[in-house]
């Protein structure tokens, strides 16, 4: 039986998704090792910034997709994405054992990933009609390409740190988001037929700056943002808003998640805010595992 062809453009995506997780598996599996190796870290230090970043990683597509509905469009967010994610590991690939740097160049792959990660699904759906037959054939080579890229990126990243040094290894792992970029781009114009933003959402919002004035002031300003939950330890409280306000939204689908009022939202929110401004009360981690707790406990899930 013959197998239905794809769209061209198709192969251009599947390219840089094998690449995309190259380079993020590639920088988490020295991540650790490089935190308590060359850096430093005590074990709880090293696993507690590691657990921030990840979260941080999932957390931040939500905000990505949005923007590429609202200002972007998913192929100018996809480009966007997979620029910060190169830039995020070569300054992780420079030569140097500042913190600083470390928080940085993490805050520029949680943007960038933030960015690509959601909006990489949406163009390929964007390829196909709704009723297209093809489609379950492209998600499956969409996933299939992930998984290449995600089993080789330990191997080739690993020994490269092993060989030459851990920033060998992570630009590596930034070199290889950059090929898949290039890749990328070369297939432009098999893309003119893809929808590049929601109409109705962006005439419905009345933007004083272009978009691109606002690309431009999101590249320069979440970064900094980023940098600053991840030095002074602030992720666990966004995670814990994040947990509220999700329970929130999910409650009114599922009768088994009692749904909390909006004052007793607020007031939550309220009060993990003012510990963050006076410094005071729990941590963000212990915000982020009592949240949890409370969502598993109402689920009638095992803690």
């Amino acid at each position: 039986m013959k197998t239905p062809s794809q769209p061209r453009a198709i192969y251009y995506i599947v390219a840089i998704q094998i690449w995309e997780y190259f380079s993020f598996y590639g920088m988490r599996a020295l991540l650790i090792l490089y935190l308590t190796h060359q850096l430093g870290f005590d074990d709880n230090h090293a696993i507690s910034l590691f657990s921030a970043y990840a979260s941080l990683v999932y957390v931040t597509p939500i905000l990505g997709g949005w923007l590429a509905d609202r200002l972007l469009g998913n192929r100018t967010a996809v480009i966007a994405g997979a620029l910060l994610m190169t830039l995020g590991h070569v300054v992780l690939g420079i030569d140097t054992n500042s913190t600083f740097s470390l928080y940085l160049a993490l805050a520029i792959i949680i943007c960038g990933y933030g960015l690509f990660k959601s909006n990489i699904s949406c163009l390929l759906g964007e390829l196909y009609d709704e009723n297209d037959h093809r489609r379950d054939g492209g998600f499956s080579l969409l996933y299939a390409a992930g998984n290449i890229g995600s089993i080789a990126a330990p191997i080739a990243c690993g020994l490269a740190a092993q060989w030459y040094g851990w920033h060998v290894g992570f630009a590596l792992a930034g070199g290889g988001m950059f090929i898949g970029l290039l890749i990328f781009l070369s297939g432009h114009r098999h893309f003119q037929s893809t929808r590049s933003m929601d109409k109705k959402a962006l005439t419905s919002v009345k933007f004083a700056l272009p978009v691109w004035s606002w690309l431009v002031v999101m590249l320069c300003l979440a970064p900094v943002f980023f940098t600053l939950l991840l030095e002074n330890d602030w992720s666990g409280y966004l995670l814990a808003i994040v947990c509220l306000i999700a329970a929130q939204i999910i409650a009114p689908h599922d009768d088994q998640i009692p749904r909390t009022s909006p004052c007793s939202l607020a007031n939550c929110i309220v009060d993990v805010c003012r510990d963050i401004v006076l410094g005071t009360g729990t941590t963000g981690r212990q915000y982020h595992q009592l949240v949890y707790r409370s969502l598993c406990e109402s689920s009638g899930i095992q803690y």
